[in-house]
């Protein structure tokens, strides 16, 4: 009876004399007591993508005699900033990062000259036209632009995943496809896949600031591409091979 599982096209005889070599030292062919054999195949595959989200953090710092007087205006400009953030419904912002630290007289370091305090806004939207103009907005009311980078929104890496783990599929099955005719077999039964983890770990900083013109309110944006990659890697039971006789030496 003749095995079920993954039909292989007829082998060319110059692809068994040219792979032949390399079939007897692949570390990922074991030969099963039935007299199939199995493989352990790796299928990969690359693309590049191009970012979808943009992440810009933004700061605004004061300095003052008082730790009050300078938070009290810290506190007015991001207040002032997140109003104007929520004008926009396709814009997340958030604030992240307060700080206040005492700035010491450099001849005497016991006395205190005046308290710095600093908060960040950091905003994420997918418009990037829009979000350009309100960081050109708030450039203008006591905010400057610390960090602009690009990444992949999760819906972007889930459908680029999806695709990817087909392409990476077909290379392996190719790739057990030209293993199992050097050997001579005539079929593959698929035994093991394992699936590979989400290896996206967040924005990449495509770019951390672009020069532009101290004149310019609002900055000049290159989304830039990201590179995915995804592996999958499976164990193949070859089916129908001939015994392949061995000569003495």
């Amino acid at each position: 009876m003749q095995p079920k599982g993954i039909p292989l096209a007829p082998r060319p005889s110059w692809l068994l004399a040219a792979l032949a070599a390399l079939t007897l030292a692949l570390p990922g062919a074991a030969l099963a007591a039935d007299g199939s054999t199995t493989l352990t195949v790796t299928g990969k595959t690359e693309r590049e993508v191009a970012n979808d989200h943009m992440t810009v953090l933004m700061t605004t710092e004061a300095r003052a005699p008082e730790a009050a007087t300078a938070a009290a205006t810290v506190n007015r400009n991001m207040e002032a900033a997140l109003e104007r953030a929520a004008e926009h419904d396709a814009i997340d912002a958030r604030t992240i990062g307060y700080s206040t630290h005492a700035i010491h007289d450099s001849d005497d370091r016991s006395r205190i000259n005046a308290w710095q305090v600093r908060q960040n806004l950091e905003l994420t939207s997918g418009d990037f036209d829009r979000l350009g103009e309100l960081v050109g907005s708030l450039q203008q009311h006591d905010l400057t632009v610390s960090q602009i980078r690009f990444s992949l929104s999760p819906e972007a890496r889930k459908e680029h995943r999806e695709a990817m783990m087909e392409e990476a599929m077909e290379d392996l099955k190719e790739q057990a496809r030209v293993i199992a005719r050097s050997l001579g077999a005539t079929h593959l039964r698929v035994l093991e896949v394992e699936l590979p983890e989400d290896p996206y770990s967040g924005p990449q900083p495509m770019m951390a600031m672009r020069a532009m013109d101290e004149s310019a309110s609002q900055p000049a944006l290159e989304a830039g591409h990201s590179t995915l990659s995804l592996s999958v890697r499976g164990r193949l039971q070859a089916l129908g091979a001939e015994t392949l006789r061995v000569g003495p030496r």
